[in-house]
């Protein structure tokens, strides 16, 4: 499947909730808040205890949504976000090495990568897109300006540290989608709103 076909999940609005807690009944909770507040795209980080379990639980519960596995970064940790049903895969580095098995499980894998050289890297490696972080500690919106001229065919997503202000100018500097989750709010409400914010502005970026 060509790569971009890969990414069709990411289509609507491109923002992945990042779930990511010391526990797994606290990541089910923050889950449900963000799918209430309007993300159907959200990452389990395999450094949750029993993430495993996490991710089984929110599938079960929320077929309508598409969930993946982050923080995977080594072949053990890939098999067994396959085996809990995660329907896209990613790593925080470039970790080539994990990509026949992502192939043979036909998921979708974003590898992790901050430099040009990782970037190019991780896409000449087979990667439907690179996860580009930490972005906000190397300058944000206008890192990904200044990587954009040399990886123009390449889908980035950046992640780290983003708030919502940052949303909007990392869209117009070129991310596919984003990644938000030390930012996220767990007030459903307030959620809500900035995700509707966030809607309007990608719907005026075209």
């Amino acid at each position: 499947m060509p790569k971009l076909q890969q990414l069709e999940f990411l289509q609507g609005l491109p923002l992945i909730a990042v779930v990511r807690t010391a526990d797994p009944a606290e990541a089910i909770a923050r889950a449900q808040v963000y799918i209430e507040a309007g993300f159907s795209c959200l990452e389990v980080a395999w450094t949750i205890p029993d993430a495993a379990l996490v991710l089984r639980q929110l599938r079960q519960a929320y077929p309508n949504c598409t969930l993946g596995a982050a923080s995977l970064s080594n072949p053990q940790m890939v098999e067994s976000a396959v085996a809990a049903g995660a329907q896209f895969l990613v790593t925080p580095h470039t970790a080539t090495e994990l990509i026949p098995i992502a192939q043979r499980a036909n998921l979708p894998l974003i590898l992790g990568a901050l430099t040009p050289t990782e970037i190019l890297h991780a896409w000449q490696a087979k990667a439907v897109a690179v996860k580009v972080f930490p972005i906000m500690a190397v300058g944000g919106a206008s890192y990904l300006r200044a990587l954009r001229p040399l990886c123009a065919e390449i889908p980035l997503i950046p992640c780290g540290g983003i708030g919502w202000e940052d949303v909007a100018p990392l869209w117009r500097a070129g991310a596919i989608a984003i990644g938000m989750g030390s930012q996220l709010s767990s007030d459903v409400t307030l959620l809500k709103q900035q995700v509707a914010q966030a809607r309007q502005a990608y719907q005026g970026l075209g």
